[in-house]
C-alpha cells in the first residue's frame, strides 16, 4: 500500500491514535489491546530510551504510572502508507499535568492492519518540551530517519 491511504483506513487509524490517550491516561490496562498489537515495542525518550517489549510489559508500566502524570492530547497527525502495508503515523502530543503545566512531544508510530483492525505495533515517544537536561540527541536526529520511506518497524 503506497500512495494515498483509503479514507476508511485513515479514519480507523485516527480513531486508534485518539483512543490511546483515553486508555493510557485512565490506566485502562484492559483497553491496551484495542490500541496495540500483543508484540508492541514502545520506546520512550531521546537518546537512551526506556523500552517496553510486548503488551504485558507495557501494561506493567501503565499500572505503575502516578495519578500526577499528564493527560495526553494527540494532534496534527500525518500518515505515511508503506510498501509492506503498514502505515507510519507522526503525531504531536500535548500533555497537561495536575498543576496545569504543559509538555509536548512527538509520537512516531507504525500501525499494522490485524484481523481485529488497525493496531500500533511500534511507538516512539519523543519529548520536545520540557527537554530533559543532558539528552544530547537533537529531536531532528530521531525524526529525520523516521520521515524516510523505509518500510517496517524501526
Amino acid at each position: 500500500m503506497t500512495g494515498v491511504l483509503p479514507r476508511d483506513d485513515a479514519l480507523a487509524i485516527q480513531e486508534i491514535l485518539a483512543l490511546f490517550a483515553h486508555v493510557f491516561d485512565n490506566n485502562d490496562v484492559a483497553g491496551l489491546g484495542l490500541v496495540f498489537t500483543s508484540d508492541v515495542r514502545v520506546d520512550i525518550g531521546l537518546g537512551p530510551s526506556r523500552t517496553y517489549r510486548g503488551l504485558a510489559e507495557f501494561a506493567d508500566y501503565v499500572r505503575s504510572r502516578s495519578a500526577a502524570e499528564p493527560d495526553h492530547h494527540t494532534v496534527n497527525t500525518s500518515l505515511l502508507p508503506q510498501e509492506d502495508g503498514s502505515v507510519r503515523a507522526r503525531s504531536r502530543y500535548l500533555g497537561v499535568n495536575l498543576e496545569g503545566r504543559l509538555t509536548s512531544g512527538e509520537f512516531l508510530d507504525v500501525l499494522v492492519c490485524t484481523p481485529r483492525g488497525w493496531r500500533i505495533s511500534y511507538r516512539r515517544s519523543v519529548p520536545r518540551t520540557p527537554r530533559p537536561a543532558g539528552t544530547g540527541v537533537p529531536v531532528s536526529q530521531v525524526l529525520e530517519p523516521w520521515l524516510g520511506t523505509s518500510a517496517g518497524r524501526p
